[in-house]
């Protein structure tokens, strides 16, 4: 994208402290588009109209006037002077506007300055804004004026100021005086080849300091017509980015530096500033993480933070440190192609004085550890599930019951806890070994699963024992519950209809106890052992049978 003569900052500092209402316009085929207004010029407009045409922001007569004349200007190849009206406020002002063409190469703009006469008086007496404009640009730019051969007429006092020469020294003389040869002859003859053809002249040139020093400018050279369409002077306005230039020169040499540090590197470095958007990332965030360098230079560098972190929010926050302290913490973080990695990371502020003012960065260093991370997850799954079936263990089990029971409320008042053993489960083993034994207790919990639609959680806490922990149950009375009863029945409709291993059918049975916080107990191991004296009794009336705790209590 070609870079315009002038920024919006500059235009800005140029004209937002004129009393007259400054417009820049861009030639766009037979209209004229808004690039840059003045605050002044922003009281016409209910919205911003940049980017806009002209015939989109006023009304059909008053465009099709100011197109005219800026059409006219550019035939006529200078500057034209014209009056129209505009209402404003329920007023109608009579407007005098100089409408100046500019060319910076292919690109034709129109820079307007409108005048309200009604107004003249009120100007008149508002000096003081004037001088605060003139300040204004005096103080935000270096800003001189040759003739057609390059020879110094005039130069304000920030030129002075910069360049350590005097203006007494500088009229009458060429820029010569401010050479600092780091540029080749064929650097200026572009630039005087450019202008002279009457266009605008923009780039960086590095000029030389009264003693000897160097400076770097932003340069427009502007060529200033006259009636005639013939150069007569040339305008330059220059803003000093040498500091600009020592901050990306630093930073360039800050990359070049953690660069050969980290170029063999596995971990993921990276450097940013306080606000913690990226100034720096190490090649391997390419490598591992898939993402261009370009793509994350200046991005908030915990975006890369997945989602699917449990504590995300957390995760898109810069940790406070203290200087030179370290934070550590594991992120999940996601790839360009969508994957995730976790990682060891560790935050370390940084901070320095820098002429007077104290700058501060984050050093974030990453090592993945997704192996390790799969690894423990396993591991732990492992402690709390059983390996034969995957159903959570007796460990889980009486990890998650106090959980649960701290669910209960009014609207559901009461957890079954409901306590399975199959009936006779030994003899398979005995009769058709440990092979068909293990399928059998597999699909045996499967169908446990299936019985509950998986809405409640199953644990096998024994060879042949299982807990099924059903709550919101809201409807326990006088030690019975619809509820219960449906989880039950369900269980032995399903076990009923048996399936087949290796040719073999089965149809077990089990027996049941049940028993319902908090009537039946309180304490995870009350309320186990109140259904497992159930079950018992439930074992005792014969196969396939089930039994509350309430039951059992009520016959001693």
């Amino acid at each position: 994208m070609t870079q315009k003569f002038i920024s919006q900052n500059q235009f800005k500092l140029l004209y937002d402290l004129a009393d007259d209402y400054v417009f820049l316009m861009r030639k766009n085929n037979q209209s004229f588009v808004y690039e840059y207004i003045n605050k002044k010029a922003e009281v016409i407009f209910s919205e911003s109209p940049i980017g806009l045409t002209l015939e989109q922001c006023l009304e059909e007569f008053h465009s099709k006037t100011i197109i005219n004349n800026y059409n006219r200007a550019f035939k006529e190849n200078k500057s034209i002077f014209y009056q129209d009206h505009h209402c404003l406020f329920n007023e109608t002002l009579v407007n005098e506007t100089t409408a100046i063409p500019i060319y910076d190469g292919e690109t034709q703009y129109i820079l307007a300055t409108t005048k309200e006469i009604s107004r003249t008086e009120e100007m008149k007496t508002s000096t003081y804004v004037l001088e605060s404009y003139k300040k204004g640009i005096n103080g935000a730019a270096l800003v001189a004026m040759t003739n057609k051969d390059g020879i110094i007429e005039m130069v304000n006092h920030v030129f002075e100021t910069t360049c350590q020469f005097d203006q007494r020294e500088l009229i009458g003389k060429s820029f010569q005086m401010i050479n600092s040869y780091f540029h080749e002859n064929e650097f200026f003859e572009e630039l005087w080849r450019t202008v002279e053809e009457g266009n605008i002249w923009r780039g960086e040139i590095r000029n030389r300091t009264k003693s000897g020093s160097f400076y770097w400018v932003d340069a427009n050279v502007i060529p200033i017509m006259n009636e005639n369409g013939e150069i007569e002077k040339y305008l330059t306005i220059q803003f000093d980015t040498t500091e600009k230039k020592r901050i990306i020169d630093e930073l360039r040499n800050i990359e070049r530096t953690f660069e050969l540090i980290t170029e063999y590197s596995n971990d993921l470095i990276a450097i940013t500033d306080e606000e913690g958007y990226l100034l720096y990332s190490s090649p391997s965030h390419e490598t591992i993480l898939h993402y261009d360098k370009e793509e994350l230079l200046g991005t908030y560098y915990l975006n890369l933070v997945s989602n699917d972190m449990n504590h995300s929010e957390e995760g898109k926050k810069f940790p406070i440190i203290k200087e030179n302290a370290i934070h550590r913490t594991e992120l999940l973080l996601k790839t360009k192609d969508g994957d995730t990695i976790w990682t060891d990371t560790c935050f370390t502020a940084a901070k320095r004085n820098r002429d007077g003012e104290e700058e501060k960065w984050f050093v974030v260093v990453s090592r993945e550890i997704t192996e390790k991370r799969e690894l423990e997850d396993k591991l732990k799954f492992m402690a709390y599930h059983d390996s034969l079936t995957g159903l959570p263990n007796r460990r889980s089990f009486h990890y998650d019951f106090p959980v649960v029971i701290q669910s209960v409320n009014q609207s559901n008042p009461n957890v079954a806890l409901i306590y399975i053993d199959g009936d006779d489960f030994k003899s398979v083993n005995d009769q058709f070994g440990h092979d068909v034994g293990d399928q059998f207790l597999s699909i045996f919990a499967e169908k446990l699963q299936e019985s509950v639609d998986y809405q409640y959680k199953i644990y096998r806490i024994g060879g042949d024992e299982f807990v099924i922990i059903a709550d919101q149950i809201n409807d326990y009375r006088e030690g019975f519950s619809e509820i219960v009863q449906a989880v039950v029945t369900k269980i032995q409709n399903i076990l009923k209809k048996g399936w087949t291993i290796d040719e073999h059918c089965f149809t077990p049975t089990s027996s049941i106890g049940i028993s319902i916080f908090p009537d039946d107990g309180i304490t995870v191991d009350e309320l186990l052992d109140n259904a497992d004296q159930a079950l018992y009794t439930a074992k005792k009336l014969g196969k396939n049978n089930f039994m509350y705790t309430n039951a059992v209590q009520s016959s001693y």
